[in-house]
């Protein structure tokens, strides 16, 4: 399985989101495999998060249809956190999606 100590062998993003209630929370994705998410107050409790995803994807989709392992350190991405317009901005595409 692609969990526990295996998450070390892909890069990771990490930022501070707002949740649906309009506080904010920590989101790490596996890159290469951006619908790997995990979300939490912290990034241990986002991290954890994300073993769980992907525990669901590898049980979904098999462990091949993971991107190869890194030949080299990791790297954890560390993105701004998101603004008010961003997150504004997303919830119109997920209405304007929605809607048709």
């Amino acid at each position: 399985m692609v969990q526990g100590s295996y998450i070390s062998f892909y890069d990771l993003r990490v930022r501070k989101v707002f949740n649906w209630l309009g506080a904010t929370e920590m989101m790490v994705e596996l890159m290469g495999l951006e619908e790997c998410v995990g979300f939490g107050d912290t990034f241990l409790e986002a991290k954890k998060n994300l073993n769980e995803s992907i525990k669901v994807w590898e049980q979904t989709y098999g462990k091949e249809s993971f991107p190869p392992h890194l030949q080299r350190p990791q790297i954890i991405w560390i993105d701004a956190p998101m603004d008010k317009s961003e997150f504004a901005f997303i919830n119109h595409e997920l209405l304007a999606l929605e809607q048709g």
